[in-house]
């Protein structure tokens, strides 16, 4: 732990998983840093893995300590947590969820930026509205300038940003396309399914720690790194009472440009991670099988999109192994997809695919 704060009430902990993102990492604490709001704590969970760390010239233990030096006079809290294995992306956030000190969580990737009043406002609308969920908007940022693609590859990121920046700026702000937008219980997670009039992902949101620990609670010990986002959502968005939606910016989304972001997947252990959006969908699917959830039960229509949603994740996997997956990796790669999604799913959306 490296601590940077002079005892104050912690009233948000932001929370930053890293894993392969060591070099984006000091550019997303300096945002957190210059954030205009009070009382706020950072946790930095490394989920690379100790074997791995070895192999880094730079860690993310050694890119902390330099920013403790650099902002030694600052009030904040730094507090590090270093997984022993890579467990991925939804252990990363339940280990920085078990640890936080403050009321309110707030998730940040670690190669993406806070805007500089993204927690005061966030937190000034979840303490004025009660609301357990608030959601901000966020907007795209390139790490390319597109000016110096060619025509090909700037027609593409051009068409990547708008659909992304479509997705990231689905906001509740009300039925009249109001300044704020507010969801009551079953509204929340039938707002997120149904009528998709916000979306699931978790940063450019502050959650009540409580409501974390409750998502948490029914999300068993699991390997994730595609669609955790959605998995996690879901359980948010289940157990929450009030949902507030803002249309104020607080959050900056980086991608990168050009069709060669489309990574090419050269080993079986790059395609696990492709194959882990199984894992969320497993745990859905099994949550709403279980009789009298909660004293809560989910509509028919939300079953279905639900459904619906798992197998979109399904169809994106086949859809990836023809596009990404070497040639000499494609016949154990599509054994590996049925090991997790299980053969008669991926044998459902294959015929799918062939009859639409």
């Amino acid at each position: 732990m490296f601590n940077l704060f002079k005892k104050k009430s912690i009233k948000i902990s932001v929370c930053v998983p890293v894993c392969g993102t060591q070099k984006f990492l000091s550019a997303c604490l300096e945002s957190i840093c210059a954030q205009s709001f009070c009382g706020f704590e950072v946790i930095v969970v490394d989920d690379e893995g100790i074997e791995r760390l070895k192999e880094k010239k730079l860690n993310t233990r050694q890119i902390l300590k330099e920013f403790c030096k650099k902002h030694k006079s600052s009030n904040f809290c730094i507090r590090f947590i270093q997984h022993e294995k890579n467990k991925g992306l939804v252990e990363a956030r339940r280990s920085a969820v078990y640890a936080a000190a403050g009321k309110y969580i707030m998730f940040v990737d670690s190669d993406d930026f806070l805007l500089p009043d993204a927690l005061s406002t966030l937190y000034d609308i979840a303490e004025k509205k009660g609301a357990d969920i608030v959601h901000g908007m966020a907007k795209v940022k390139t790490r390319q300038e597109l000016k110096n693609l060619s025509e090909k590859d700037k027609k593409f990121s051009e068409n990547r940003i708008l659909e992304i920046t479509k997705k990231i700026t689905n906001v509740f702000v009300g039925a009249d396309g109001g300044s704020e937008g507010v969801l009551c219980k079953d509204e929340i997670l039938n707002g997120f399914l149904v009528q998709r009039n916000h979306c699931g992902f978790l940063w450019a949101k502050l959650f009540e720690r409580e409501l974390c620990l409750n998502a948490f609670e029914k999300i068993p010990p699991v390997y994730c790194v595609f669609a955790e986002d959605f998995l996690i959502y879901f359980f948010l968005a289940f157990y929450a009472k009030k949902y507030a939606g803002i249309k104020n910016e607080v959050y900056s989304y980086c991608v990168d440009t050009g069709i060669s972001s489309e990574k090419k997947i050269y080993s079986l252990e790059q395609w696990k991670k492709v194959c882990s959006a199984a894992s969320a969908s497993t745990v859905l699917l099994d949550f709403v099988q279980e009789k009298d959830i909660e004293n809560k039960t989910l509509t028919e229509s939300e079953i279905e999109e639900l459904k619906k949603i798992c197998r979109y994740y399904a169809k994106n996997n086949l859809e990836q192994l023809k596009k990404t997956v070497i040639p000499e990796l494609q016949t154990q790669a599509y054994e590996e997809l049925c090991e997790w999604w299980g053969k008669e799913m991926i044998k459902s959306v294959e015929k799918w695919l062939q009859n639409r």
